[in-house]
């Protein structure tokens, strides 16, 4: 799917989030969306899926406008994975990701519902979670079930806000080789928020750089983070090394003051 984002802006009251942002995603692809804190990067997501209607600008998935769909149909388009999920307490694993398939629904969930949620389990190594609730899981354990219930929807394209965020080393490698498989397994593009630097130069591209309002930069990750970008947009002095074949990034000092 080509995903098009024609001159959107959007602003906060009289307060301007973004301005004139345009870029376009095509195909299988596992692309970053970075920028310091405050740059808007969740509200431009949240303007692509049509939760935040911008104040200007369109949004075409397949040269179709996104934010004049139903809402039935968007969902069909997008999968969703927020950085902070409430989810419903009385439902268990297999309950929570056969609700990713409420975009298909007419009232309950039929057979076919039900399958495919089992397959999402299945190829995710999470069916013996099946019958567990949610509180009963850990933070990491409970993301993949998150992104279980998005791949549930059979998006053509993923969206997720810091899908890695509050997660311990083995779940951050874990979740970002995840959704790299399933970019490739499923054939659908993904954009995520993502602040672990580290994560975007060994998962990701492109890399989108959103600083000041608007995009400053759009390319492959050894493009984008550069020493001199981190300096200006990330106020920090960093070193890169390559180790097995990995390059990294090695933050040095803040240069705040």
């Amino acid at each position: 799917m080509k995903l098009e984002i024609k001159s959107l802006s959007f602003q906060y009251k009289h307060h301007p989030v973004f301005q004139d942002v345009s870029f376009s995603l095509d195909g299988v692809v596992f692309s970053a969306l970075i920028g310091p804190n405050g740059a808007g990067k969740t509200t431009l997501l949240k303007c692509i899926n049509g939760i935040f209607r911008p104040t200007a600008g369109a949004v075409l998935a397949d040269g179709e406008d996104v934010l004049s769909m139903p809402l039935r149909r968007r969902a069909q388009i997008f999968g969703y994975v927020p950085q902070h999920t409430a989810v419903n307490p009385c439902l268990n694993v297999m309950e929570t990701v056969i609700s990713g398939r409420l975009p298909y629904m007419n009232g309950k969930a039929t057979r076919e519902d039900i399958e495919k949620a089992e397959a999402i389990l299945e190829e995710m190594h999470l069916q013996d979670f099946a019958t567990r609730e949610l509180h009963e899981l850990s933070g990491g354990e409970r993301q993949r079930i998150l992104i279980a219930r998005a791949l549930a929807q059979e998006p053509r394209f993923m969206l997720l806000d810091e899908p890695t965020s509050n997660l311990d080393l083995h779940y951050q490698l874990a979740t970002m080789e995840l959704l790299h498989q399933m970019t490739q397994k499923k054939q659908i593009g993904m954009l995520a928020v993502i602040h672990d630097l580290n994560s975007v130069l060994r998962h990701t591209n492109p890399v989108i750089l959103l600083d000041e309002h608007m995009i400053q930069h759009i390319g492959s990750a050894d493009e984008v983070l550069t020493e001199e970008r981190l300096r200006q947009t990330f106020k920090i002095r960093a070193a890169f090394t390559v180790t097995e074949g990995v390059r990294t990034m090695i933050p040095l000092a803040s240069l705040d003051g």
